[in-house]
């Protein structure tokens, strides 16, 4: 039975899954087992004979083993299952953590060894993670909590000690109602319960006093659960949301104001884009479409044609001419017009709007239209008055002419209407304007004349009264106005006679 004994022995060591070493006094390797040959690199035969401080001991701490296993050659103390930690050396020179169990012999050591390196990487990457999360949860802007179910605090994060000016410490195993107004006490609590009876994350705005002024925070709570699922507590995420609030509700009030602005300016403001293949549509109109065109914006927005589709047939070609003349050129457009309504208006519109290109080739406008309707009508009115009046004028006129600027700048005589002699005292009138009258006119009356005909000339209608000698208007009114004939300015001028019944 008892020569059995060192076979069991060595079966243990082929089948355990620790490594087993054996070294004699010298530190020769003398025992090596198949778990010793997997956890190191060295088969059994390398290994036997060897120096273990050749085979496992890293060169860095060869001197350090070889005191260490001299002392315990000469020492009496009793040290049977001595555990330690150390470096071990793989035979790729890598380095391996291993848990040795050091038994003495009466010749030598033995010794068993675990292999502790991916225990301790998991240590180490866990101690990292756990840095990782303190540093987010201590520098993070956002306030973090804990609370168990009864509502005590088990944690609290530096954000959170900042903005309510408490100490962690302090915190930790007080409920809210102890450290804050009943109410947002209360309200807090309700949304804890919420999350933990729903066993998910709830969201809720909750506004908190600080001072003289109520911040709002978004805050997100969610059930802490253990290993097994079961819930222990409720974690708070607050963010202050009181700022992007501010800025939102002021952008908004901006924004309210700027649209309120341009849909007061009258006329039309519009943003008109025409793409590569032709397309036309607005990407912004104003609410001043509905006079102009009869079109709401959102009309126009869905389709840009139906502002395009009332320009007047005799218009129609100069508006698409000056779209096209300023798309090529970037040239600002402009335009005059007139749209024909659906409801039968006419009305005559002004256009204006500053091109500029995309990138993609399209090209847009930034413009306005005006409605000139009321000025349209006002210009045709004044047009049918001037005819009214040079009719009468041609009717009342004693004596008519048309005048040029000769070679010199003197006016010449180039047409005459009705009988000169009761004006110039002669049927046959020379073609010097200025001598003809010169001729029945006083100095002072032929000085103011000539003034009066140079005024005409540069385009300023003149008028001019005065006294003829020897002919049978005793008070003659002229009036001179310019005009152009043929693109030449010329003068029209009308004579009555003052003193006629």
């Amino acid at each position: 039975m008892q020569a059995e004994a060192p076979t069991v022995i060595a079966d243990a060591l082929r089948a355990t899954s620790l490594a087993f070493a054996e070294v004699d006094r010298c530190g020769i390797i003398r025992e090596w087992n198949p778990a010793a040959e997997r956890l190191f690199g060295w088969s059994r035969a390398e290994a036997v004979g060897r120096a273990l401080a050749d085979t496992l001991v890293p060169e860095q701490l060869r001197s350090a083993h070889a005191a260490a296993f001299a002392r315990r050659l000469v020492s009496d103390e009793f040290w049977p299952g001595m555990r330690v930690k150390v470096p071990a050396r793989h035979r790729d020179g890598s380095e391996r953590q291993v848990i040795l169990v050091i038994n003495p012999l009466p010749d030598g050591f033995c010794a068993f060894l675990s292999d502790e390196t991916d225990q301790d990487h998991a240590q180490q990457e866990l101690r990292r993670s756990t840095t990782l999360v303190n540093a987010i949860l201590e520098h993070t802007s956002a306030m973090i909590s804990a609370k168990d179910l009864e509502g005590r605090y088990l944690f609290v994060n530096a954000e959170y000690e900042r903005v309510f000016q408490v100490i962690a410490a302090d915190l930790v195993g007080h409920r809210d109602a102890e450290v804050m107004p009943e109410i947002v006490a209360a309200a807090g609590r309700r949304h804890d319960e919420q999350a933990i009876e729903r066993g998910e994350a709830v969201t809720a705005l909750e506004e908190l006093p600080f001072g003289d002024e109520i911040r709002q925070y978004v805050v997100t709570r969610f059930p802490l659960t253990d290993p097994d699922g079961s819930v222990y507590g409720v974690c708070s995420i607050g963010i202050d949301d009181t700022d992007r609030r501010r800025a939102e509700a002021a952008l908004g009030e901006t924004e309210r104001r700027f649209r309120s602005t341009v849909n007061n300016v009258p006329g039309m403001l519009f943003q008109f884009r025409i793409d590569l293949d032709g397309a036309r549509s607005f990407a912004f109109v104003s609410e001043g479409s509905r006079e102009i065109c009869g079109f709401d914006p959102q009309q126009l927005l869905e389709d840009a044609d139906l502002i395009v589709d009332l320009v007047s047939a005799e218009d129609q070609q100069a508006y698409e001419t000056s779209v096209a003349e300023s798309m090529l050129t970037l040239e600002p457009w402009r335009w005059e017009g007139s749209l024909n309504l659906r409801n039968g208006e006419r009305r005559w519109i002004s256009g204006v709007g500053r091109p500029f290109r995309l990138g993609d080739g399209s090209t847009v406008w930034d413009g306005m239209l005006l409605d000139r309707t009321a000025e349209r009508h006002t210009e045709m009115a004044l047009e049918a008055g001037r005819r009214d009046l040079d009719d009468l004028t041609r009717r009342l006129a004693v004596y008519r002419f048309t005048a040029i600027a000769g070679p010199t700048g003197d006016p010449l005589l180039t047409a005459s209407f009705g009988d000169p002699v009761p004006v110039l005292g002669t049927g046959v009138p020379s073609g010097d304007l200025l001598g003809a009258f010169g001729k029945v006119l006083g100095r002072a009356d032929r000085d103011r004349l000539t003034e009066a005909v140079r005024a005409a000339l540069s385009g300023v209608t003149s008028e001019l009264e005065c006294e003829p000698e020897g002919t049978a208007v005793r008070r003659l009114w002229l009036r001179l106005r310019p005009a152009e004939v043929s693109g030449r300015r010329v003068v029209e001028g009308a004579c009555f006679d003052l003193a006629r019944p």
